[in-house]
């Protein structure tokens, strides 16, 4: 298990730089979606799953989860540097106005715009991140470990 978040985490943060550089760009709003991290809950627990069936760990789900609560912590601590760069500069991006629910426009207070919500968007997405990867990764789990478990001689 050892290095299980190491690819996944250099690819969120390639994801983070390849959309804020997409954006600084002007690149349509459907290119700068492409690049967003929000894709790697659904299938980076899907290879944690795979990694995990492989191992003989006595607590398969539960290690999941733990993986993916602090891969998904990481990989949205990244952000938060982006959301505060995004409010400190006035960043034009849908993503980051306050019609969205960002940090940028001007009824946006300082308190808002480097604390309540970046850190609000951190923790939803913590939950969310988790719950909806777990439910991914665990399938996924079930289906391997149904595999091996329904045929353990190999045959």
């Amino acid at each position: 298990m050892k290095g299980l978040m190491k690819w996944p985490l250099f690819l969120a943060a390639l994801l983070v730089v390849l959309r804020m550089v997409a954006e600084h760009m002007g690149a349509p709003e459907t290119i700068n979606k492409i690049f967003g991290v929000t894709w790697l809950f659904f299938f980076v627990p899907i290879y944690f799953a795979r990694k995990i069936a492989a191992t003989s760990d006595a607590r398969p789900y539960k290690t999941l989860f733990a993986k993916l609560a602090l891969y998904v912590a990481l990989v949205r601590l990244m952000l938060l540097p982006v959301y505060w760069l995004a409010y400190k500069f006035n960043w034009s991006a849908l993503r980051f106005s306050a019609e969205q629910g960002g940090v940028v426009g001007d009824e946006i207070a300082p308190l808002s715009g480097y604390v309540l919500i970046p850190l609000g968007a951190f923790f939803f997405w913590i939950v969310a991140g988790t719950l909806v990867g777990g439910g991914i990764g665990s399938l996924v789990l079930a289906w391997q470990r149904r595999g091996l478990t329904k045929n353990p001689a190999g045959f």
